[in-house]
Order: C-alpha cells, then sequence, then structure tokens
C-alpha cells in the first residue's frame, strides 16, 4: 500500500471515530444513596431529564468535550466538563444546598458540608423532641447556646454571652425585627413549624451586617416539597409544668411546579410550677401560693400560609405569616412586689394585670433566577409589623397624673414597621472561584402610645453593600474573603414630660434638677458609616479532620433606648439613661473550630475571641435618681471589652443502637480598661457547663410499637461568681432529663410518641440569664412533655 493510501486509510478511521455515536447513561442519587427523579441535566445547554428512579440516557454523543451542568431545587448544584470518547455510565451524587433544601434535613454529623463558617444544621424533629416552651429554650443542648428566659412560653437565644441586639435571627433570609433590646418577651416564631435551622457561631457581619455580632440563627422555613407529593402532619402536645395544651398541623402539596403550605399553632398554658412557696425581693418576703407563678398563664395562635413557583431557570416563593402572644406578667415584674398582687385569685388559666400582647405578621417573598450557568441573581422582599402593648391597670407615681380617656389601661405601646429589600449577584468563574455581590436595604418607623414612656419614637434607614470572593481547591481547602459598607440614618423626636416636671417643681425641686428628669428624650439626628471585612477558611487534609478559622470585623448601630431613653424602666427594675452621642459598636473576631471524626468518634474543639473597643453597657452612675422606686441611675456608656471561651463537643456511637455526647462551655466576658486591663463582668453572662446525653435504639418492633429510642441527659451549671455589677451570684445546679420516642403501628395508622421529661429531681435553681433573676424567683419545676405526632398522605 503506498503512503498516500495509507493516510487516506487512517484519516478515515480517525474521521469515522470522531463522528462515532456514543450513548450515556447514569444515576443522580443523594447523600443517602436514593434516587432523585425528575432533575433536569444540561450537556452543552441540551436538556435532559431522569426517569422516577433517577436514571437518565443521552444518546447521539460524538467524541469531544462536552459541559453538564445539574441544577435541582434544594441542592448545591454541579458543573463538569466530560470528555466523551465513548459510551459510559455515570453516577452523580447531589448534596442538600442549605439555601434551599428538600424536606426532613437530619442534624449533620460525621459530615463537613464545607463551609467556612462554624455552624450545625438541625431540623424540625430535633427541634419539636427538644421543645422547651419557645424557640430559644429548644436550642439550649447546642454548644454555645443559651437561654433568656421570660416565663415559661418565652425567651431570647444568647450565643457565648451575647444576645438581645447582639445576635440575630433570621427567617428565610429576613432579619426578624421586634423589639430585642427588651429583656421581657421573647421571639415571635412559631417554633413548633420550623422546618430547620443553621446556628452560625462567630462573625457573621459581612453578609448579615448590623447586630450579627455573636452570630446569627437562621431559621429556613423554605424546603421544596417533593414533585408531585401531598403531606399533613397534626402534632399534639401536653406539658405538665403549665398545664400546656399545644395543637400544632402543617400541610403541604406539590404539583410539578407548584406548591403551597399552610401551618398553624394553638398554645394554652397556666400558671406555671416552680420549686418555692416564697422569694425574698427587697428584704421582703413574698409568698408564691401552690408553687405556682402567679399571672405567667397566656395563649398564642400562629398561623403560615406559603405558594411557591420552581423551575430549572426561575424559584420564587411567598411567605405570610402571623404570630399573636397575650401572655402575663408575674405581678413582681413590673413596678414593686405588694401582698395583695400576689393573693391566688383561685384561676391558673386566667390572664390579669399586668401582661402583654404580641402580634407580628410578616411578609417574605424570596426570588432566584438563573441567567445562565455561571450567573445567577437572587431578590428578596419583607415586610414586618410588630405590635407589641403592655397592658396594666393604670397607676401612677405621680400625684398629679391623671388616667387617660381613651385605652386607660396602655401602659405601653410599640408599633414597628420595617421594610427590607436584598439583592444578591453570583457569577461562578469555574468550580473553583465565585464571586458573591449583594446590596440591602431596611426602613424602619416605631411608633409610640400608652400612658408611661420607655423609648423615643424614631425612623432608622440602613444602606448596605458587600462583595465576597470565595476560593476553593477540590475538596481539600476553600477560602471566603469580602469587605461590607453601612450607611444608617436614625432620627427620633424629643419628649419633655410636663406632668413629671410640675410634679418635682411641686415637691420643691430646682427647676434645672426637674428639666434633668423631665426631658425624657431628646431630639437625635445621627448618620453612622461602617466598613466591614472578613478573611474565612476550611481546610480538610483528610477524611478525620476539618479545621475552620475566620477573622473579621464587625458593628452594632445603638439602639434607641440606649441613645434617648431617661426615667425607669420597669422591665428592668432600674433608671436607666441613654447617650445621644454614643458611636457604632465595633470590634474583631476571631472564631476556630478543629474536628476530628474516626472510629464513630466526633470530637470538635471551637476557642473564640471578641475584642470590643466601644462595648456599649449600662453602668451605675453612682447617682442615685429622685423617682419614686428609681434606685441608682445607670447610664448607657461605652468602654473596650474581652470576651473569650471555648466549646467541646464530644459525640461516640459505641454500637449501632447506643450514642453519647458531652459538652463542655467556658465563658469570660470581661470589661477592659483604657490601659487594656481586665475589669468587671459584662452583665447577663451565662456560667460556664457540662451537659451529657446517652442515647439507646431498639429496632426490634414490640406489639404495636416500633423503633424505640431511649435517653438520659444532665446538665450541670458551675456557680457564676464572675458577675456584672449590680448581679447576684448564681449558684451551681445540676439537672436531670429523660425521654422515650416510638413510633404506634396500627394497621394503617402511624403516629409518633415523644416523652420528654426534664428537671426531674424538681430542683430549686436560678438561671443566671433568667429575666426573673432580678426577683429571686427560680425556675420552673419538674415538667413531663408528652407530644403525638401523626402523619398523612405520601
Amino acid at each position: 500500500m503506498s503512503f498516500s493510501l495509507k493516510s487516506a486509510v487512517i484519516a478515515a478511521i480517525m474521521c469515522s471515530n470522531a463522528n462515532a455515536q456514543h450513548t450515556i447513561t447514569g444515576q443522580i442519587i443523594d447523600q443517602n444513596q436514593k434516587p432523585i427523579p425528575f432533575v433536569t441535566i444540561e450537556f452543552n445547554n441540551e436538556a435532559h431529564q431522569t426517569d422516577a428512579l433517577g436514571k437518565f440516557y443521552v444518546t447521539n454523543l460524538t467524541n469531544g468535550t462536552y459541559n453538564l451542568y445539574i441544577n435541582e431545587q434544594g441542592y448545591s448544584p454541579i458543573h463538569k466538563q466530560i470528555i466523551i470518547n465513548q459510551s459510559q455510565n455515570l453516577q452523580f451524587v447531589l448534596v442538600h444546598d442549605h439555601s434551599y433544601s428538600l424536606n426532613q434535613v437530619d442534624v449533620i454529623a460525621h459530615k463537613h458540608d464545607f463551609t467556612t463558617g462554624n455552624s450545625e444544621h438541625i431540623d424540625q424533629k430535633y427541634v419539636r423532641e427538644n421543645y422547651a416552651g419557645s424557640l430559644a429554650k429548644s436550642l439550649e443542648n447546642m454548644a454555645g447556646v443559651n437561654a433568656s428566659g421570660i416565663g415559661s412560653a418565652a425567651s431570647k437565644p444568647i450565643i457565648r454571652g451575647l444576645g438581645f441586639n447582639r445576635l440575630l435571627v433570621s427567617e428565610n433570609g429576613i432579619k426578624q425585627e421586634g423589639q430585642q433590646w427588651g429583656a421581657d418577651h421573647g421571639l415571635e416564631i412559631d417554633a413548633l413549624n420550623i422546618e430547620e435551622v443553621e446556628v452560625i457561631k462567630g462573625p457573621a457581619t459581612l453578609e448579615y451586617g448590623n447586630e450579627a455580632i455573636a452570630g446569627v440563627i437562621r431559621i429556613k422555613n423554605n424546603q421544596i416539597p417533593t414533585k408531585n407529593s401531598s403531606k399533613t402532619n397534626l402534632g399534639l402536645m401536653y406539658q405538665s409544668v403549665n398545664d400546656n395544651y399545644i395543637t400544632s398541623i402543617n400541610h403541604q402539596t406539590r404539583g410539578d411546579k407548584f406548591f403551597y403550605k399552610l401551618k398553624g399553632t394553638y398554645s394554652d398554658f397556666a400558671d406555671y410550677r416552680t420549686t418555692t412557696d416564697k422569694i425574698r425581693y427587697l428584704d421582703r418576703w413574698m409568698p408564691i401560693y401552690n408553687n405556682r407563678v402567679k399571672n405567667t398563664a397566656g395563649q398564642e395562635m400562629n398561623v403560615q400560609g406559603q405558594v411557591g413557583y420552581v423551575d430549572q431557570q426561575f424559584r420564587s416563593i411567598l411567605t405570610v405569616s402571623n404570630v399573636n402572644q397575650k401572655m402575663g406578667f408575674f405581678p413582681g415584674s413590673h413596678g414593686v412586689p405588694s401582698l395583695d398582687r400576689l393573693t391566688h385569685d383561685g384561676n391558673y388559666r386566667n390572664v390579669d394585670f399586668p401582661h402583654q400582647k404580641v402580634n407580628h405578621f410578616k411578609v417574605i417573598s424570596e426570588n432566584e433566577f438563573k441567567i445562565d450557568t455561571k450567573n445567577l441573581i437572587k431578590f428578596n422582599f419583607g415586610y414586618q409589623n410588630n405590635h407589641r402593648q403592655e397592658i396594666s391597670a393604670f397607676h401612677t407615681h405621680y400625684s398629679n397624673q391623671e388616667a387617660p380617656t381613651v385605652d386607660p389601661d396602655l401602659e405601653l405601646d410599640f408599633k414597628l414597621s420595617t421594610y427590607d429589600a436584598q439583592v444578591k449577584f453570583e457569577h461562578t468563574h469555574n468550580q473553583n472561584f465565585k464571586t458573591i455581590i449583594g446590596g440591602q436595604t431596611q426602613i424602619q418607623d416605631n411608633r409610640i402610645a400608652g400612658y408611661n414612656y420607655l423609648l423615643p419614637q424614631y425612623n432608622r434607614n440602613i444602606y448596605s453593600g458587600y462583595l465576597i470572593e470565595e476560593f476553593q481547591k477540590a475538596k481539600t481547602w476553600k477560602v471566603t474573603a469580602g469587605i461590607r459598607f453601612d450607611y444608617a440614618d436614625f432620627d427620633s423626636n424629643g419628649y419633655f414630660d410636663e406632668t413629671l416636671y410640675n410634679y418635682l417643681i411641686g415637691k420643691e425641686y430646682a427647676p434645672a434638677i426637674a428639666n434633668f428628669y423631665a426631658e425624657r428624650s431628646q431630639d437625635i439626628s445621627r448618620s453612622f458609616t461602617n466598613w466591614n471585612g472578613m478573611i474565612g477558611a476550611t481546610f480538610q487534609p483528610n477524611d478525620f479532620w476539618d479545621f475552620n478559622l475566620n477573622v473579621g470585623t464587625n458593628f452594632r448601630l445603638p439602639t434607641a433606648i440606649e441613645l434617648g431613653s431617661n426615667g425607669i424602666h420597669h422591665g428592668s427594675f432600674r433608671h436607666e439613661r441613654g447617650d445621644a452621642n454614643l458611636d457604632s459598636e465595633k470590634g474583631y473576631a476571631i472564631d476556630f473550630k478543629a474536628t476530628y471524626h474516626k472510629n464513630n468518634w466526633d470530637i470538635a474543639v471551637s476557642p473564640y475571641a471578641y475584642y470590643f473597643s466601644n462595648y456599649i453597657f449600662l453602668k451605675p452612675s453612682g447617682q442615685f435618681s429622685i423617682l419614686p422606686h428609681g434606685g441608682q441611675i445607670y447610664q448607657y456608656t461605652q468602654s473596650k471589652a474581652l470576651l473569650t471561651g471555648f466549646e467541646v463537643n464530644v459525640k461516640k456511637r459505641f454500637t449501632d443502637n447506643l450514642d453519647a455526647q458531652v459538652i463542655y462551655e467556658f465563658v469570660n466576658n470581661r470589661q477592659l480598661t483604657e490601659d487594656n486591663e481586665l475589669s468587671y463582668f459584662l452583665p447577663f453572662t451565662p456560667p460556664n457547663t457540662l451537659f451529657s446525653k446517652i442515647d439507646y435504639r431498639i429496632d426490634q418492633p414490640i406489639s404495636i410499637f416500633d423503633n424505640f429510642e431511649f435517653n438520659v441527659s444532665g446538665r450541670y451549671a458551675f456557680e457564676q461568681s464572675n458577675i456584672a455589677q449590680n448581679e447576684d451570684i448564681t449558684k451551681d445546679y445540676f439537672l436531670l432529663g429523660a425521654g422515650i420516642k416510638t413510633n404506634i403501628l396500627i394497621n394503617n395508622f402511624k403516629a409518633t410518641l415523644t416523652v420528654q421529661g426534664s428537671n426531674l429531681l424538681n430542683k430549686k435553681y436560678y438561671n443566671h440569664t433568667s429575666f426573673y433573676r432580678a426577683l429571686q424567683l427560680p425556675e420552673q419545676a419538674r415538667n413531663i412533655q408528652v407530644m403525638l405526632s401523626i402523619p398523612f398522605g405520601k
């Protein structure tokens, strides 16, 4: 054969191979090796879909390089280049994306999701099994999380000793906005119908902004139901400590692209039981009749509706919710307790004076548009109206004050309206590099009313922008770095109390002194600018070790009460005075986490440090108030502060049926002098704690019962003697808990029964961060909680 003929034959063979037709088969599965049906796969922008078993077939492919793209709702997208030179069988594993997630996300363990943040995810199952009357209390078994309790049905979360306006709570990407500066009410969140919670500890200012100093409790009620499904779940619960009867129901239905969800919870609770029959406050003994804390009963009704549209390019979810609460205050929590106000009235379920009413209405619109395989834009909108009232029979400390002619028992009335708008653009340069650009706007208007005065009427607007760069090297390194700018303006109306001024003049005080006290707040017009930056990294050298490090700055805008208050705050039992010249609270944070998991061990150690150049706190002024029952004046001021500590979380699986967990938390929060020397401790610092829990499972069915789970837990809180000025030492205590869970199967009927017991030894103890701690009122008595969950549909 001649050379030219050989060349022609070789060229023909090569041409034939180049035009060969190949078939690609494969399957899409999740992390649990379960197939994911009806997923769209793009080969060079040509769409193909998996069948009901997650399998796909792509035919008539020629030799070459193909861009493969999978972007299924609820999972992290996959973008790869595949060289095709023969028929192949492929398999792809989709990993849950925590922006939108499919139903039933279990607690993540032994699996690092490769984010740079120090975060932990829990699901609805966890919240319900650990339910303790409120969301914050239900999270206390997580490392670094505590709660400031207000009775039996409300509480505020605390992370590493930081709470209130230093801890951000968001739902579906929108920050929860109420009167979070106040210690005497909780979150207006329906805890029993939460679908997933992510707790982010450490600096989170970069994406979340103002108040995300301690971290973020990120509530996600936007899970996408599976296609062509309809499910309903009915929950019934009883709590013995306050005779609380709870009914909770949620329903969800999805066709192909449209879905809707409906949720509702109703709770009716009585005065809660405690472990004492008397308290000592202001050197006086006060009775607690029948060991029940009078007027702590209440009701709560929550509803939520959601509609959504999902396809491969556009996703939109609209959520409308309303939380309505009515809860009594222990009569000693407002003003000075008196014996006649504490006398039992014969009814443990009535709500008398004083009490609070809170209604939180919220609308959230989440939208996501995939421009192409590399570009994604998200835009969210939110509106919230938080209306909080304190109702108390008209009373006055000033003889010349008359009752209002309208709503004479309305002591305080706050109406906070908040508008949020957010836009975020994500550009994926390649599988290792992504750029995120975002902008946020928040507009707030706070109206006030009532015969008492606490904080000024104000408007606040915040405008923000940020840039984040993400770099990833295989599954070993990931680095996130970014910068953020915030501009805020704050305007409040001054208030001069003529009634108080005339009262003091009548008591023969000098006009200057009367004016000092009667000027309850000044006209304030301030603007604030803040630049912040952060860098975070995660490193996974092998299958056994994970390392996270986050270093960044953070900030918090001063609140209206810190800037403009002057008078007795009955909810805090003191005279408080603001400072209109306070600057934004600024600081630096470093958070490190090392995790080791091997041979059924999972060990995490997380040390941290926060430094503040101007921490805002209440400082005793040394000047005593001349107002009746005013005591010493506490002045909002700023100082350097250092917050340090660490958490150790150890989990061990001994057998397939036996697990154990131990958590130790150490917290040390201090003020610093101008010379950076340690000074007083900061208020509301939780004690060091040690928590342990053992879980045991029986897989074999017993009669109508299936899958028994038993647990025993213990919590030891060390004595808290590291106290701020005006705080009391809190003695150490140990709490014992236990629980059982099982499925009930009767023919086609299926239900899950959970029984939990807390404070089983009926221990008398004080929670250092509790609202009622200042009254020397101990915490709740023994509680037995029974929950029945009944699912319907498929």
